[in-house]
């Protein structure tokens, strides 16, 4: 490992050409995953092939290093680099993972800044390639498992540590709704609130927006829009729908209409949702129709 990064204990890893290209988005996942929780070989070893298992690959050589100079290596500051293996006496020596390469470098990471140890003998498995299976093949294999998405969250009872999102949470379970659209009613004036974000936060991964300020009053907020809905002449399925919840945000923020004043938009609206002054778009109508059209509504309020 080159200057800088200090692998007390982390092996020398290679990468072959058949590899999975590398995401740094998953490092960062791994990375936060691991701080927080340790490795878990009960959630599998990183396999690793070796010897005549890589004839005919490519092979490189791996270094994790500062993308900035200036800074230490972080996770915020890092860069893979590889380096083509000739010498047939280290090829002979080399071993590479065939999953878990993202793990291994978030490992390299966090031990060069003190906060993990590295242990070969119980967190690497070395593999034996199947006989009648090329290496690429088996790399394949072993890769084609689906990421988890918030989908497979639903129904676990996982926190993610933020009292006022674990509320909207159990709303969206109560009451059988898509998140979009109840995160939209539960974030007026607050940054844009997504799936994949609390998904992440249920598993200690914080990707949360800087500025996202949740409340008592953005959950009343949300209460009282929601109830309104539930209440008016529309159909669930006509109002359970991210693009009207964004639209409304966006009404919000144009017009900053009271809370008060949104009910009463809700309550007038008809079953087909658009205004008289305001026919329904062709196709499927954006959140910059339905913000349009809410402000129709908030015009005949004002009028009156």
């Amino acid at each position: 490992m080159p200057t800088g990064a200090v692998f007390k204990n982390m092996i020398d890893f290679y990468f072959y050409e058949s590899n999975r290209d590398i995401v740094t988005e998953n490092v960062v996942k791994c990375y936060s995953m691991i701080r927080k929780y340790g490795f878990q070989p009960s959630m599998g070893k990183i396999k690793m092939v070796e010897g005549d298992d890589l004839k005919g690959e490519k092979l490189y050589k791996v270094s994790v290093i500062p993308k900035r100079n200036d800074k230490p290596l972080s996770i915020t500051n890092f860069m893979v680099e590889t380096e083509e293996v000739t010498d047939e006496q280290e090829r002979k020596k080399a071993k590479s993972p065939v999953d878990g390469q993202h793990r291994l470098i978030a490992m390299g990471i966090l031990e060069s800044e003190g906060k993990f140890t590295f242990d070969e003998s119980s967190m690497v498995e070395i593999v034996k390639l199947p006989e009648e299976m090329s290496l690429p093949l088996f790399t394949a294999s072993i890769n084609n498992g689906k990421p988890w998405n918030y989908k497979d969250f639903n129904g676990s009872g996982l926190s993610t540590g933020n009292a006022q999102i674990d509320y909207i949470e159990r709303i969206i379970g109560d009451y059988d709704l898509k998140p979009e659209f109840v995160y939209g009613l539960y974030t007026m004036g607050q940054p844009e609130l997504k799936a994949n974000v609390v998904k992440d936060l249920k598993v200690g991964i914080d990707r949360l927006p800087k500025n996202l300020r949740l409340s008592e009053d953005t959950q009343s907020m949300g209460d009282k829009l929601l109830q309104a809905f539930k209440a008016s002449k529309m159909s669930e399925k006509t109002f359970n729908n991210g693009r009207l919840a964004k639209g409304l945000k966006q009404f919000f923020k144009d017009k900053n209409p009271t809370i008060e004043q949104m009910v009463v938009i809700i309550e007038a609206m008809n079953k087909d949702v658009w205004h008289a002054n305001y026919p329904k778009p062709k196709g499927s109508p954006e959140a910059k129709n339905y913000a349009e059209n809410f402000a129709e509504y908030y015009e005949d309020i004002l009028s009156k």
